[in-house]
C-alpha cells in the first residue's frame, strides 16, 4: 500500500479512540464515519493514517463529543508507549531537555505534515510546531500534542511546573478555560504561532537515568521505521522547511539550516549528497503549491505571485508558463473544467 504523502502515526488516531471510549462514546462508529476501521489500525500501530483523513476524524471527534477542548483530552491518552520506539527514545534521554531536543529530529514519525522546531531564549526553550501552507490540520491535533508533551515532561520529572507558557493559533472560544486548567500557565489563543515555552534550566537539571544499550537500540529502530516511510532524507526536511516559511517570508538555506539546527554549509553537502540543491528544492515547491492554489482555490493570481515570493505577476506567469505550458489562469480554467 502507497504511504500518503501527508501522514502521521496511527498512535494518534488510537489516541481518540481511547478518549472517545473514557467519555463512553463508541469510537468505533465515529472511526466509520469517516472511511477508517478502528480495529484494523489497532491491528496495525505502526500504521500511517493521511492528513486528510485524520482532519475528518479529529472534527467527527469534536462533534461526538461536544467539546472544542476534545484534543486536550486525548492527549492524556497519547502515552510514549504507544509511540513505540520513538517514545522510548525518549524516555531514555539523560535529561528532559534532550528528550525534547530529540523529537524535531524524528519528527516526521509522528505527522510529516508540519515542521517541528525549537526556538531558545537564555532561559526558555519553545517547542514550536508550523502547520504546512495548504494541509489541514485541525486546531485539536495540536491541542493533543501539547498537552501529551506536558504529560510526558509531568511522567517523567513529577511535575508540570516546566510549561511556562503556551501559545496557539486556534481561535479564542466563547472560553479558553480548559486549555488554562490544562496547562496551569498562561495560554494564549489567537497567537502567530504554535509554541509551548518550557523553563530550560528545570529541563537541563532533571536528570534521568537511562541504559546507554537500550537508547542506542531506540534510536536504530526509530531510524529503520523513518527509512522504510523513507522520509528521513535531507531533501524532504528541505522541502518541509521551505513550505512551512515560504507563505510568511523568502526562505533561505540559511533559515532551513537553522530550522534543523545544522549549518549552511552542512544542508548543502547533505542536499548534493543526495542529488539535489536549494534552489532546485525551492523551485519544486513554489511549482507544487502553485499548482494547488490554482486548482483548489480562488486566490487571485496576484496575490499567489506574492504568497510564492514573485517580485511581480508577470514574472510568476512567465515560469509558470515555462513549468506548465500554459498561463496560470488557463490552468485553473483547465482544472474546473468537468472531466
Amino acid at each position: 500500500m502507497t504511504t500518503p504523502k501527508y501522514s502521521t502515526i496511527a498512535a494518534w488516531s488510537l489516541a481518540i479512540a481511547r478518549a472517545l471510549s473514557a467519555n463512553n462514546i463508541d469510537a468505533s462508529s465515529v472511526f466509520s464515519e469517516v472511511g477508517l476501521s478502528l480495529a484494523q489500525l489497532e491491528a496495525e500501530p505502526d500504521s500511517r493514517v493521511a492528513i486528510d483523513k485524520m482532519t475528518l476524524l479529529w472534527q467527527a471527534a469534536e462533534r461526538a463529543s461536544g467539546s472544542l477542548a476534545f484534543g486536550l483530552t486525548v492527549g492524556q491518552y497519547a502515552y510514549p508507549i504507544n509511540f513505540r520506539s520513538l517514545g522510548a527514545l525518549m524516555m531514555s534521554c539523560d535529561t528532559l531537555a534532550q528528550a525534547f531536543e530529540t523529537l524535531p529530529d524524528y519528527s516526521a514519525l509522528v505527522s510529516n505534515s508540519a515542521v517541528i522546531s525549537l526556538q531558545r531564549t537564555p532561559h526558555l526553550l519553545g517547542f514550536t510546531i508550523i502547520p504546512l501552507n495548504g494541509v489541514e490540520i485541525s486546531d485539536l491535533a495540536i491541542d493533543a500534542f501539547f498537552s501529551s508533551l506536558m504529560l510526558h515532561g509531568k511522567q517523567m520529572i513529577g511535575h508540570s511546573d516546566f510549561v511556562r507558557k503556551v501559545e496557539l493559533i486556534r481561535p479564542a472560544p466563547k472560553s479558553q478555560q480548559p486549555w488554562n486548567d490544562c496547562f496551569d500557565c498562561p495560554v494564549v489563543l489567537g497567537a502567530a504561532d504554535n509554541c509551548m515555552w518550557m523553563d530550560r534550566t528545570m529541563l537541563e537539571q532533571t536528570v534521568i537515568s537511562k541504559d546507554p544499550l537500550l537508547a542506542q537500540h531506540n534510536e536504530k529502530a526509530v531510524r529503520q521505521y523513518l527509512d522504510k516511510m523513507q522520509v528521513l532524507n535531507w531533501q524532504k526536511k528541505t522541502s518541509q522547511g521551505i513550505h512551512a516559511l515560504l507563505v510568511n517570508e523568502e526562505p533561505t538555506a540559511l533559515k532551513i539550516a537553522q530550522m534543523y539546527n545544522i549549518s549552511e554549509r552542512s544542508l548543502s553537502r547533505y542536499l548534493q549528497f543526495e542529488g539535489t540543491g536549494f534552489r532546485a528544492l525551492l523551485k519544486l515547491k513554489r511549482q507544487e503549491l502553485a499548482h494547488h492554489y490554482l486548482a483548489n482555490t480562488q486566490m487571485p493570481i496576484s496575490t499567489l505571485s506574492d504568497t510564492l515570493g514573485y517580485s511581480c505577476v508577470s514574472n510568476f506567469s512567465r515560469f509558470f508558463h515555462t513549468w506548465q505550458g500554459i498561463s496560470p489562469s488557463d490552468y485553473r480554467q483547465r482544472c474546473s473544467q468537468p472531466f
